[in-house]
């Protein structure tokens, strides 16, 4: 029996192809300065991406344990970033690229300040802010670290050791920093917790959900724990990029272009800010303490997907999808005609606009000179928010001051859709609904309020409603014994889907609407009818079962016109069922040139 193989997925093919290709670069040499260390197998070598939706791509060795080296600098530079804020922290760590190998003693001439928290001497000055605020400050270490990698890390014990044998210098370090008062803690309790977390033992996989959870603003994208503020991973991100790569920093700015962080075990890891997070482990170095074979990962990462933070003449796409108007866009609230001219003719002074991707000042702006920087401004105005992914603190402080003119300028706004978590209040007395259906109708009644339309009919009489309207005195009369009379209250269900379609409902007083059940969110609104309007006239010309649930929105009176009354009058009474045929191809009629216009409106 033959089988078709497995085929893996072609971004881990890529990476499979990667190995390859970087496989014979030998260049470098294990860190020996480390005994721990110096054992390490220069063959190892794995890459991994992760991406915000939390998959994993992996090939290679990224199983394989290694310590985390200073590569947990940034982590530890966040954790305490949360706990003193940036004044609290940069009062005793700069945020200068120094220019410097990793272990130089870069130090502010006048504070005596480390440059920048990727150093040593900045990582020790960190690692004794954490100290000072905890009782157990390693195990509160460890579980930041655990946040980012959605598992419990530990030490190497043997790599501890090693390190505590041989940091000299690094003691040599802290007890300098000690002198310019720059320690709450003894310089042994800072250098031997420094120590501790360069020896947590991680590996490739960890290393690129490290990068992913920076990536995520934060937020771990498998395990959806927060590891760290979002305020905190735009500090951390900015003094990777400048930082990170040691006196490397530049070269691998121009050539790499994304924020990250490298350590002499031979990791590296890499952020593409709202996109991915990379780990690379292979533990040859170059003179500058980073792993060659990263390096070479990274640059080819960058090139060939064109993840280079800096692209010169690219623009993203625009923040504002689409914009339409009320008279060309509609809710499933069904209106009659002369509402419906209504709005048609108010639809110039009206904007339903779409926003996507990120809320930033950039789509705050846009949406500025479509509703307030114009000449005449619209007067009422719907925004769609289905499509935004994110906000941050400038754009949700410029849309809120959009808000503000646009209805201070006497104009009527609704917002639509505002997906859960997304980090905008909307202003005082703005009305937001959850389906942008309903945020429709809110607009065409606000259109129907500013153009003095009067409300229609609460209840019509019989021989009033539209579906009869062709039909003269004696027919009404002839049919009316025959048309079943309904009192529904409000609530009710009366139709469900599924149910076999034997009758058209000629709607008198009240309204009710046609739903279709929505996994997980209310039901989703295909129309709403009221006094003088009929439901039930495409399942007469189908024939099929129901396709939507039918429930009374308020008390409701109806009158039933039966499927198999109108096929008697087909061979009795042709005169009399052309009349009301022609009254349900009328209703049917009005519903498809609505929905052709919107159509026609959006393929544009």
């Amino acid at each position: 029996m033959t089988t078709t193989p497995i085929q893996i997925s072609p971004v881990r093919a890529y990476l499979e192809e990667l190995l390859a290709r970087f496989a014979p670069l030998t260049d470098g040499e294990v860190a020996e300065y480390i005994p721990e260390l110096a054992d390490a197998d220069p063959s190892l070598f794995g890459i991994c991406i992760v991406t915000l939706d939390g998959a994993i791509y992996e090939a290679g060795d990224t199983r394989e344990p290694f310590t985390i080296q200073s590569m947990s600098k940034p982590l530890t530079y966040g954790y305490v970033l949360d706990r003193f804020g940036p004044e609290g922290v940069h009062r005793r760590v700069g945020v200068e690229p120094s220019g410097d190998p990793f272990n130089e003693i870069s130090l502010h001439p006048v504070t005596g300040a480390p440059i920048n928290p990727m150093i040593n001497a900045g990582a020790i000055a960190c690692a004794a802010l954490a100290a000072s605020v905890a009782d157990e400050p390693l195990g509160e270490l460890l579980s930041a670290y655990g946040r980012y990698t959605g598992r419990r890390l530990l030490v190497d014990e043997p790599t501890f050791r090693s390190e505590r044998t041989t940091g000299h210098r690094n003691r040599a370090i802290a007890h300098l920093l000690s002198s310019f008062g720059l320690l709450d803690v003894s310089p042994e309790e800072a250098v031997e917790l420094y120590f501790r977390q360069c020896s947590v033992s991680v590996d490739c996989r960890d290393l690129a959900l490290i990068g992913a959870t920076l990536a995520n603003g934060g937020v771990n994208p498998v395990s959806g724990e927060r590891a760290v503020g979002q305020g905190t991973v735009r500090g951390v991100l900015s003094v990777m990029t400048t930082c990170g790569m040691y006196d490397g920093a530049g070269n691998w700015l121009l050539s790499v272009g994304l924020p990250a962080k490298s350590g002499v075990s031979g990791g590296v890891f890499a952020v593409l800010p709202g996109r991915l997070g990379i780990g690379v482990f292979s533990p040859a170095l170059d003179e500058r303490g980073n792993s060659v074979r990263g390096v070479a990962v990274c640059r080819a990462l960058s090139d060939d997907l064109a993840l280079h933070l800096v692209r010169p003449g690219e623009r993203g796409p625009s923040p504002i999808r689409a914009t339409h108007s009320l008279g060309l866009i509609a809710s499933r609230r069904v209106r009659s005609a002369t509402e419906r001219a209504a709005i048609s003719g108010f639809a110039a002074s009206t904007a339903v606009v779409e926003l996507q991707g990120e809320l930033d000042f950039m789509s705050a702006e846009a949406l500025s000179r479509l509703l307030v920087d114009v000449d005449p401004q619209p007067r009422v105005a719907v925004v769609d928010f289905r499509r935004v992914s994110h906000t941050d603190q400038g754009g949700s402080a410029v849309l809120a001051a959009v808000i503000g003119a646009f209805t201070a300028s006497g104009g009527s706004l609704a917002l639509a859709e505002i997906p859960d978590g997304l980090e905008f209040e909307p202003p005082d007395g703005i009305p937001t609904f959850l389906r942008l259906d309903d945020a429709l109708e809110w607009g065409e009644d606000e259109v129907l309020r500013l153009a003095f339309h009067p409300r229609g009919p609460d209840e019509v009489e019989l021989a009033d409603h539209d579906l009869l309207s062709d039909l003269d005195a004696a027919e009404r009369r002839r049919l009316e014994p025959d048309l079943r009379h309904l009192r529904i209250e409000a609530g009710t269900q009366i139709v469900r889907e599924g149910d076999p379609a034997d009758e058209i409902f000629l709607v008198l007083r009240g309204t009710l609407s046609v739903l279709r059940q929505s996994d997980g969110r209310p039901p989703l609104r295909l129309g709403t009818f009221s006094a003088g309007m009929a439901f039930g006239e495409l399942g007469y010309l189908e024939r099929g079962p129901r396709t939507a649930d039918v429930r009374a929105d308020t008390d409701v009176d109806c009158r039933t016109l039966p499927y198999r009354l109108l096929d008697q009058l087909a061979a009795d009474e042709p005169l009399l069922y052309a009349k009301l045929l022609r009254g349900i191809a009328r209703a049917v009629a009005s519903s498809l040139r609505l929905a052709n216009l919107e159509l026609d409106h959006l393929s544009r």
